[in-house]
């Protein structure tokens, strides 16, 4: 039984005990822990406080007996708006048994967190779970500090996991870890590593590990890298005793899975060292069955073309592709799912997914490449599973939707590999050509797919060529059975699947598709398990009555180093004994009097290669002609290319000021008579016609070129050959001044609604450069954008802002453009005025701070709410009192929902803030 109080002082006194238990109880409540840096031994646990350098972790193999205690380390770190307060707690785990689950609960102070689990991972080579698998979920973008996205994939991967394994389970009874493919953060500030990363994180992070790596935007903001450096434990991760002496990228090895980390946006010649010695420990270490590579940007991209890694793609994964283990390489950076690929090789490679700003169908420059099976702009994350026991991985990927509609955990993809299954059978060609003379159009038939596995048919290809060594491929037909690339109807988040109904074992050559002469033809056949079949037999026919013929010749590359082998092919040659070929230098003419410097007859193949094994041993340019009948009549276009050492440019510095002088050193050059450098803007193509404004020749193999008086500007520098403009060596970017781009617009004061033309002169040229609108005052870094627009990176232009990125609100705004997908401003702010009424504010929206707009609010568009104090929770009701929608655990001061699912009428917003605040809302 409870004493009454006696009195008014002792009433307050026991409210006062009251008031402190709940404050305790729900402070215990504030701790939440992230998992970081696991191995079969160890684990490390931080979290972040206000206050408080106690750092202590309670665990023990059951979670009514936590016994064990560690104590940790913590940092202070400082930043806009974190005066010192900003407590990192660490603690390492370890002495740890491999594949044990442990319990845990951190502790700081008086404040407590829940008990959580983690599991450790198993040994090099072994499973996981108890039925011999181990499986990771991966994900991408993060990004969006005021909108509710990150943190509703994380929970549907939270409930998707509880759905295939159990409610009864914890995530780390059957999740190793969380593989997340970097811009975790927009900014590389202390703000978006606590409320985006860690807090979207918070219902998965105290159960799973995570890896990260570098993306873009965690080079921004005001800490930039070294906000990541202080947040990520990575330094100790070593494979096989091999450190990259680098946070940046990694190796770690979970179960019979390696994971190879890149950083993207810093591609150095020292990751390059460091895979050459990873990746054959690895290809010989039993216990490693699969390596996954990772890196922020793409392999490649069907939306935003170009804006991938080419560091990725041309010089890493040819080094990967050596391994027969490499199976998967994830990208991120482009805000959908992606899955296709390697053409020639069995792996996979996709982008994640990811949640951030909006990319839809419409919205940038688009290419259906061979290499990409499937775009989906939705949001998407996956999981792996790997069967030690079977030798299987698989991967599927779920949807949780997008703007315009949510969707509860749809997969969307799913994708495997399984070791020691056969190839498909060889294919045939049905048609029996028997060297007939063909009209076009016609169709190419190939056999019935046919396998002794289980696997069905994915892809054909088809090669058709002049040359019976396929040496020149006339066309090359590439086609997966399924191809889903464009908008659906006129859902911009939705794919098309354009090979729908085709049937890819027949290939169709249209009218005028080729030109006139004798064809081989072969096909193959891939299977859905990524297995190859052999080659059909080869096939030949004739087609006539079509365009003429195409004559040529082609090297096969465009620079050669001196004394290597120069392939030459050829085609539609008139078929003389002695029609022949001839290398020649620049500025020779072919004749009795001007021999060739190599040569070779064709021998009376009418298409066909050559090559020149010796290669040619002086430096300069060359061409190669192709001339009839041991005469000297050309009867193709020449073709030119350079023999020489390859040359490199560099400069000392991105960034100069106007004042600065520029150096500019280039290796390994041929120093010919009359070679030049020269710098020229972006944009510009050099020619006769556009003066460099700096240039110099050159006289030496190695040198250095020094100048300034550059107006403000973005250049770029290149080799030149002999007084010409034939460039050879890589083309190197660098930019004079700040505030170069010059952004106008076409009015100062506008209505609501009405169209923004933004116009512009020497952007930086880069495919993600955009325009973002702010209002007035607003630190982009900091505070969240209204729009953003991207133009294809165009040097000078103009772009009309789309009608959904115009403000809904009037007010005062600036726009200004950023470069490269960052938040570094390249150009001038211009301020305007939007004019208008705001519909849809809460009656007296001046004193509660709420407002939603547009309001009416057409079905399946958004309705956006802002809210002067932390909006907690919104619940949507019908005019009967049924309650339709809610949203949880916002935390933000603006939202915005999805009127997706509500029937036209007027509804009842219920706002939980500072206090509950009633708005009606219209969908018209």
């Amino acid at each position: 039984m409870i004493a009454l109080p006696k009195s008014i002082k002792e009433m307050k006194r026991l409210l006062l005990i009251c008031l402190m238990l709940i404050c305790g109880t729900a402070s215990a409540q504030e701790l939440f822990p992230y998992l970081q840096a696991p191995s079969p031994t160890s684990i490390c646990v931080n979290w972040k406080t206000t206050d408080n350098a106690e750092t202590v972790v309670e665990y023990g193999l059951s979670q009514n007996q936590l016994a064990s205690t560690k104590t940790g380390t913590n940092k202070i770190l400082s930043d806009t708006g974190y005066p010192a307060n900003y407590y990192y707690h660490s603690v390492k785990i370890d002495g740890l048994t491999a594949n044990t689950k442990y319990y845990y609960r951190i502790k700081t102070g008086n404040r407590i967190s829940q008990v959580y689990s983690f599991k450790t991972l198993p040994l090099p080579g072994q499973a996981s779970t108890a039925d011999g698998h181990i499986r990771f979920l991966i994900m991408g973008d993060n990004q969006m500090k005021g909108v509710p996205r990150y943190d509703s994939l994380v929970s549907a991967a939270k409930r998707q996991i509880a759905r295939k394994w159990g409610y009864d389970k914890d995530p780390s009874d059957n999740i190793a870890m969380t593989v997340m493919v970097g811009d975790q953060v927009d900014v590389g500030t202390l703000d978006h590593y606590e409320n985006v990363h860690f807090s979207k994180n918070k219902k998965l992070s105290g159960f799973l590990p995570i890896q990260t790596l570098v993306g873009n935007h965690e080079t921004y903001g005001t800490l930039g890298m070294q906000a990541y450096y202080d947040h990520y434990i990575l330094d100790d991760v070593t494979y096989k005793g091999i450190s990259s002496g680098s946070e940046a990228y990694y190796a770690r090895q979970a179960g019979n899975t390696l994971f190879i980390a890149f950083d993207t946006e810093h591609p150095s010649n020292d990751q390059i060292t460091w895979l050459n010695k990873i990746l054959p420990l690895a290809d010989q270490d039993n216990t490693v069955q699969w390596i996954v590579s990772l890196g922020h940007r793409p392999y490649q991209a069907e939306q935003y073309v170009g804006d991938i890694s080419t560091w990725i793609r041309n010089t890493v994964m040819p080094i990967m592709n050596t391994s027969a283990k490499h199976i998967l390489h994830i990208g991120a950076h482009h805000h959908l799912y992606h899955r296709g690929q390697l053409k020639n090789f069995p792996t996979y490679q996709i982008i994640s997914g990811g949640v951030a700003w909006d990319q839809y169908w419409g919205m940038s420059s688009e290419q259906d490449f061979d290499d990409v099976q499937k775009t989906l702009p939705n949001w998407i994350y996956q999981i792996i599973d790997v069967d030690t026991v079977n030798n299987t991985f698989d991967v599927e990927a779920y949807s949780i939707g997008s703007i315009f509609e949510w969707k509860d955990n749809v997969l969307m993809d799913r994708f495997h590999h399984a070791k020691n299954k056969p190839a498909p059978q060889k294919p045939g060609i049905l048609n029996n050509y028997n060297g007939q003379e063909l009209e076009l159009p016609i169709t190419i038939e190939s056999s019935p797919y046919e396998t002794t596995s289980d696997e069905l048919l994915n892809t054909t290809e088809f090669l058709l060529s002049k040359t019976q060594d396929f040496s020149i491929v006339e066309k090359d037909i590439y086609r997966d059975f399924e191809n889903f690339y464009g908008k659906a109807g006129n859902r911009t988040d939705e794919s098309k699947d354009v090979n729908a109904n085709l049937d890819i074992t027949k290939a169709t050559i249209e009218k005028n598709g080729l030109t006139n002469g004798v064809y081989y033809v072969k096909v193959r056949y891939r299977d859905r398990n990524l297995k190859w079949s052999p080659w059909s037999d080869i096939k030949s026919f004739k087609i006539i009555n079509s365009v003429v013929l195409n004559t040529q010749i082609v090297p096969d590359a465009t620079e050669y180093e001196q004394n290597k082998p120069i392939k030459i092919s050829f085609t539609d040659t008139p078929g003389n004994a002695k029609d022949w070929i001839g290398i020649y230098k620049k500025g020779q003419n072919p004749g009795s009097a001007n021999p060739s410097q190599i040569w070779k007859y064709t021998n009376g193949q009418v298409s066909g290669s050559m090559t020149f094994t010796s290669g040619l041993a002086t430096k300069g340019q060359y061409y190669a002609a192709l001339m009839a009948n041991d005469g000297y009549t050309e009867i193709a276009p020449r073709k030119s290319f350079y023999v020489g050492p390859p040359v490199t440019l560099s400069t000392d510095q991105n960034n100069y000021p106007v004042t600065g002088t520029v150096k500019l050193s280039y290796t390994n050059a041929p120093a010919l008579s009359k070679d030049w450098v020269g710098v020229y803007k972006v944009g510009i193509t050099p020619s006769s016609a556009v003066t460099s404004p700096k240039w110099a020749y050159v006289t030496s193999a190695n040198g250095t070129y020094t100048f300034n008086g550059l107006p403000k500007g973005y250049y770029f520098a290149q080799y030149f050959l002999e007084d010409g403009y034939t460039a050879v060596g890589n083309k190197i970017f660098f930019q004079i001044g700040d505030d170069i781009t010059q952004l106008m617009i076409n009015k100062t004061i506008y209505n609501l609604n009405e169209n923004i033309m933004a116009t512009w002169t020497d952007s930086p040229g880069i495919v993600k450069d955009w325009l973002g609108i702010y209002h007035k005052n607003d630190n982009p870094n900091i505070d969240p954008l209204v729009s953003y627009t991207y133009f294809n990176g165009i040097a000078n232009g103009n772009v009309e802002i789309p009608d959904d990125k115009l403000p809904t609100e009037p007010g005062s705004y600036f726009i200004v453009m950023f470069t490269n997908d960052s938040y570094n401003e390249v150009s001038n702010r211009v301020e305007f005025e939007v004019v208008g009424e705001t519909l849809g504010t809460s009656s007296n929206s001046s004193e509660s701070g709420i407002q939603v707009y547009p309001n009416p609010v057409n079905s399946g568009e958004r309705t956006y709410i802002k809210a002067k104090y932390p909006i907690e929770k919104i619940d949507v009701y019908d005019m009967t009192g049924s309650l339709f929608y809610t949203s949880k655990n916002i935390n933000n001061n603006a939202t915005s929902i999805i009127n997706q699912s509500l029937p036209k009428g007027v509804y009842v917003l219920k706002i939980f803030s500072n206090k509950l605040y009633t708005v009606k809302m219209i969908v018209k």
